[in-house]
């Protein structure tokens, strides 16, 4: 079975940013919506965070369960939360691919505590590449990034605050991730020319997150 995912090492990527940050709320349970192979999970081993999952690949769903109290294995819209129940939700890139994001976020906000947090991540679709490519006529459909062939929502910071708004969030934080150089140059890590790319990528995220973000990252809480 190909493996679709794989953790990445990069202290800005989407990865190590949102394990950071359930590490540092220290609440638990935490609902971990679209979980692939359990990569959260895993990273959050050893702390005494208590999650549970849900996946709608089945394959990746079994791989996951060891990571996790219990792992459902369906889309979202289907899965039997309980209600109140989970102090903080993950969506790590999952409702850029459903019809209605404002109906899953209502669905997340009625299984969670009326405190919890949400920490949500989707692609920046205001990415320069994307935009070069539009003033080029362009608008390819692709396997991974901004243009994935499954995404049925495209949306900037703006327009990712406003689909918060909409489900009766309001974001607090917003933070940003660069293009995952690790799986375009696979062989590159730890060479210098490497690193010199990641720290202007780091540095070009700093100085303009709208234009350089590959995706954003939103930590939010019921109005």
């Amino acid at each position: 079975m190909a493996i679709h995912y794989r953790s990445h090492r990069d202290p800005k990527s989407s990865h190590q940013q949102i394990s950071q940050l359930v590490r540092q709320l220290k609440e638990s349970p935490v609902l971990d919506v679209g979980a692939a192979q359990g990569m959260l999970g895993k990273s959050l081993e050893g702390t005494g965070i208590v999650l549970d999952a849900v996946e709608a690949n089945r394959e990746w769903a079994e791989l996951a369960k060891p990571y996790y109290r219990s792992v459902h294995a369906s889309y979202i819209q289907d899965a039997p939360l309980a209600e109140q129940t989970y102090k903080v939700i993950v969506c790590a890139d999952v409702l850029e691919h459903t019809p209605d994001p404002v109906a899953v976020l209502g669905q997340l906000r009625r299984a969670a505590t009326d405190d919890a947090t949400f920490i949500v991540s989707v692609p920046n679709i205001a990415h320069l590449g994307v935009r070069l490519m539009l003033l080029l006529g362009h608008f390819p459909k692709m396997e991974r990034g901004p243009l994935d062939r499954t995404h049925l929502q495209f949306l900037t910071r703006d327009t990712a605050e406003q689909m918060m708004n909409q489900a009766g969030l309001k974001v607090e934080k917003f933070s940003v991730t660069g293009v995952p150089l690790d799986e375009l140059w696979k062989s590159g890590e730890g060479k210098l020319l490497f690193n010199a790319m990641m720290r202007s990528q780091h540095l070009a995220l700093a100085m303009a997150p709208k234009l350089f973000g590959f995706q954003w990252i939103m930590v939010a809480r019921a109005r």
